[in-house]
Protein backbone atom coordinates (compact mmCIF):
# COMPACT_ATOMS: atom_id res chain seq x y z
CA UNK A 1 0.00 0.00 0.00
CA UNK A 2 2.94 2.34 0.67
CA UNK A 3 3.64 2.73 -3.05
CA UNK A 4 0.12 4.18 -3.54
CA UNK A 5 0.69 6.96 -0.99
CA UNK A 6 2.14 9.58 -3.32
CA UNK A 7 0.75 12.72 -1.62
CA UNK A 8 2.15 14.61 1.37
CA UNK A 9 -0.49 16.05 3.69
CA UNK A 10 -0.66 18.00 6.92
CA UNK A 11 -3.05 17.05 9.72
CA UNK A 12 -4.41 20.16 11.47
CA UNK A 13 -6.07 19.30 14.77
CA UNK A 14 -9.03 21.30 16.13
CA UNK A 15 -6.72 22.76 18.80
CA UNK A 16 -4.30 24.04 16.09
CA UNK A 17 -1.64 21.34 16.59
CA UNK A 18 -0.12 20.29 13.24
CA UNK A 19 1.42 17.02 11.98
CA UNK A 20 3.27 17.57 8.69
CA UNK A 21 4.69 15.44 5.86
CA UNK A 22 2.27 12.54 6.27
CA UNK A 23 2.26 10.08 3.35
CA UNK A 24 -1.26 9.81 1.95
CA UNK A 25 -3.39 9.09 -1.09
CA UNK A 26 -5.92 11.89 -1.58
CA UNK A 27 -9.14 10.96 -3.38
CA UNK A 28 -12.22 13.17 -3.85
CA UNK A 29 -14.09 11.81 -0.79
CA UNK A 30 -11.42 9.72 0.98
CA UNK A 31 -7.86 10.12 2.14
CA UNK A 32 -5.80 6.99 2.82
CA UNK A 33 -3.07 7.23 5.48
CA UNK A 34 -0.93 4.27 6.54
CA UNK A 35 0.54 5.83 9.71
CA UNK A 36 -1.64 4.29 12.41
CA UNK A 37 -0.13 6.55 15.08
CA UNK A 38 -1.70 9.71 13.69
CA UNK A 39 -4.28 11.16 16.15
CA UNK A 40 -6.97 11.72 13.48
CA UNK A 41 -10.41 12.73 14.76
CA UNK A 42 -13.65 13.80 13.16
CA UNK A 43 -13.60 17.56 12.60
CA UNK A 44 -9.83 17.72 12.03
CA UNK A 45 -8.51 19.16 8.77
CA UNK A 46 -6.21 17.48 6.30
CA UNK A 47 -4.38 19.85 3.96
CA UNK A 48 -2.49 19.14 0.77
CA UNK A 49 -0.21 21.63 -0.98
CA UNK A 50 -0.67 21.54 -4.76
CA UNK A 51 2.19 22.01 -7.27
CA UNK A 52 0.87 25.53 -8.05
CA UNK A 53 1.27 26.54 -4.40
CA UNK A 54 -2.45 26.48 -3.53
CA UNK A 55 -3.63 24.44 -0.56
CA UNK A 56 -6.61 22.07 -0.62
CA UNK A 57 -8.24 21.61 2.74
CA UNK A 58 -10.50 18.70 3.71
CA UNK A 59 -12.64 18.20 6.79
CA UNK A 60 -12.55 14.72 8.33
CA UNK A 61 -16.09 13.37 8.54
CA UNK A 62 -15.16 9.84 9.65
CA UNK A 63 -11.59 8.86 10.57
CA UNK A 64 -12.17 5.29 9.26
CA UNK A 65 -9.48 3.42 11.18
CA UNK A 66 -8.96 -0.19 10.08
CA UNK A 67 -6.91 -2.68 12.16
CA UNK A 68 -4.38 -4.74 10.25
CA UNK A 69 -5.12 -8.28 9.16
CA UNK A 70 -2.93 -10.74 7.28
CA UNK A 71 -0.51 -8.78 5.10
CA UNK A 72 -2.52 -5.53 5.37
CA UNK A 73 -1.23 -3.10 8.02
CA UNK A 74 -3.46 -0.94 10.21
CA UNK A 75 -4.39 2.26 8.39
CA UNK A 76 -6.89 5.08 8.01
CA UNK A 77 -9.46 5.50 5.24
CA UNK A 78 -10.72 8.95 6.21
CA UNK A 79 -14.04 10.01 4.76
CA UNK A 80 -13.64 13.70 3.98
CA UNK A 81 -15.39 16.70 2.46
CA UNK A 82 -13.48 19.41 0.69
CA UNK A 83 -13.78 22.60 2.72
CA UNK A 84 -14.62 24.70 -0.33
CA UNK A 85 -17.57 22.51 -1.29
CA UNK A 86 -20.81 24.28 -0.53
CA UNK A 87 -23.03 21.89 1.44
CA UNK A 88 -26.38 21.23 -0.15
CA UNK A 89 -29.06 23.25 1.53
CA UNK A 90 -32.32 21.43 2.06
CA UNK A 91 -35.28 23.17 0.43
CA UNK A 92 -37.24 25.51 2.64
CA UNK A 93 -40.38 24.03 4.07
CA UNK A 94 -43.30 26.31 3.44
CA UNK A 95 -46.50 25.82 5.36
CA UNK A 96 -49.62 27.59 4.19
CA UNK A 97 -52.45 28.00 6.66
CA UNK A 98 -55.55 28.88 4.69
CA UNK A 99 -58.94 29.62 6.15
CA UNK A 100 -62.20 31.30 5.27
CA UNK A 101 -64.60 30.58 2.46
CA UNK A 102 -63.12 29.40 -0.83
CA UNK A 103 -59.44 29.66 0.16
CA UNK A 104 -56.81 28.75 -2.41
CA UNK A 105 -53.14 29.10 -3.11
CA UNK A 106 -51.67 29.42 -6.59
CA UNK A 107 -47.92 29.05 -6.95
CA UNK A 108 -46.62 29.53 -10.48
CA UNK A 109 -50.03 28.65 -11.85
CA UNK A 110 -53.18 30.23 -13.17
CA UNK A 111 -56.36 29.97 -11.15
CA UNK A 112 -59.07 28.13 -13.11
CA UNK A 113 -61.08 27.17 -10.06
CA UNK A 114 -64.69 28.00 -9.33
CA UNK A 115 -65.90 29.30 -6.00
CA UNK A 116 -68.63 27.35 -4.31
CA UNK A 117 -70.32 29.27 -1.54
CA UNK A 118 -71.15 27.27 1.54
CA UNK A 119 -73.86 29.59 2.73
CA UNK A 120 -76.64 28.15 4.84
CA UNK A 121 -79.94 28.07 2.98
CA UNK A 122 -81.54 30.59 5.35
CA UNK A 123 -78.77 33.15 4.60
CA UNK A 124 -78.29 32.35 0.91
CA UNK A 125 -80.59 35.02 -0.45
CA UNK A 126 -79.42 37.66 2.05
CA UNK A 127 -75.81 37.04 1.07
CA UNK A 128 -76.70 37.16 -2.63
CA UNK A 129 -78.46 40.50 -2.11
CA UNK A 130 -75.43 41.88 -0.28
CA UNK A 131 -73.07 40.94 -3.13
CA UNK A 132 -75.39 42.53 -5.71
CA UNK A 133 -75.88 45.72 -3.66
CA UNK A 134 -72.13 46.07 -3.06
CA UNK A 135 -71.10 45.55 -6.68
CA UNK A 136 -73.86 46.56 -9.10
CA UNK A 137 -75.18 50.12 -9.29
CA UNK A 138 -78.57 49.66 -11.04
CA UNK A 139 -79.62 46.62 -9.07
CA UNK A 140 -83.38 47.05 -8.43
CA UNK A 141 -84.51 44.54 -11.06
CA UNK A 142 -81.93 42.01 -9.90
CA UNK A 143 -82.93 42.42 -6.25
CA UNK A 144 -86.59 41.96 -7.21
CA UNK A 145 -85.68 38.68 -8.94
CA UNK A 146 -83.83 37.52 -5.83
CA UNK A 147 -86.97 38.27 -3.78
CA UNK A 148 -88.99 36.30 -6.33
CA UNK A 149 -86.61 33.31 -6.15
CA UNK A 150 -86.71 33.35 -2.36
CA UNK A 151 -90.50 33.47 -2.37
CA UNK A 152 -90.67 30.57 -4.87
CA UNK A 153 -87.83 28.44 -3.47
CA UNK A 154 -90.13 25.55 -2.52
CA UNK A 155 -92.39 25.84 -5.57
CA UNK A 156 -92.20 24.70 -9.18
CA UNK A 157 -92.19 28.35 -10.25
CA UNK A 158 -88.68 28.71 -8.77
CA UNK A 159 -87.16 27.41 -12.04
CA UNK A 160 -88.75 30.25 -13.99
CA UNK A 161 -87.51 32.87 -11.47
CA UNK A 162 -84.04 31.29 -11.49
CA UNK A 163 -83.83 31.37 -15.31
CA UNK A 164 -84.80 35.06 -15.39
CA UNK A 165 -82.17 35.80 -12.75
CA UNK A 166 -79.42 33.93 -14.63
CA UNK A 167 -80.17 35.63 -17.96
CA UNK A 168 -80.19 39.05 -16.28
CA UNK A 169 -76.90 38.28 -14.50
CA UNK A 170 -75.00 37.12 -17.61
CA UNK A 171 -72.77 40.20 -17.53
CA UNK A 172 -72.11 39.77 -13.80
CA UNK A 173 -71.58 36.01 -13.65
CA UNK A 174 -68.29 36.29 -11.77
CA UNK A 175 -70.24 37.82 -8.85
CA UNK A 176 -72.94 35.17 -8.64
CA UNK A 177 -70.92 32.10 -9.69
CA UNK A 178 -70.25 31.14 -6.06
CA UNK A 179 -74.00 30.99 -5.42
CA UNK A 180 -75.06 28.96 -8.49
CA UNK A 181 -74.55 25.51 -6.98
CA UNK A 182 -76.51 26.46 -3.86
CA UNK A 183 -79.35 27.97 -5.93
CA UNK A 184 -79.64 24.92 -8.19
CA UNK A 185 -80.54 22.79 -5.15
CA UNK A 186 -83.95 24.45 -5.19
Amino acid sequence: MEYLLRDKVTLVKKNGQMHEDIKASVQPNKIFISDETMPIEEGDRIQRKLPNGLIESYIVLDRGFYSGIGGIKSHYQCKVRKETVIPSIPPNKVIYNVSGENPRININSIDHSTNVANVSSDKLFDELRRVIEDNIEKNHEILNLIDEMEKNKSKKSFVNSYQKFISLMADHMSLVAPFISALTKY
